[in-house]
């Protein structure tokens, strides 16, 4: 995934055009494309790590509440107390 976001986000020129033509309106075109296309995919990539950072976050939830929901008798007090301590320090 890496190496294909380098790729994408990576500042290449394009081809310059033949010689003696300059840039035509495609060209013009072509290069706002390819901005406008790395601008999106640089608000893609927070967009990901947001949700990679939420989708810990609800998994930290999750093995509270399901320690929580253990009844007394299978419960590990110390972990509960662990993770509730973990989960504390991140608020």
């Amino acid at each position: 995934m890496k190496s294909l976001t380098r790729k994408l986000t990576r500042k290449q020129a394009p081809p310059s055009p033949p010689p003696g033509q300059g840039p035509g309106p495609r060209w013009k075109q072509a290069q706002k494309d390819i901005e406008a296309l790395r601008r999106r995919m640089a608000v893609v990539e927070q967009e990901l790590q947001e949700a990679r950072q939420l989708n810990k976050r609800l998994a930290e939830i999750v093995d509270v509440v399901a320690e929580v929901l253990l009844p007394a008798e299978q419960r590990d007090e110390e972990r509960l107390r662990a993770i509730l301590a973990k989960y504390d320090e991140r608020l």
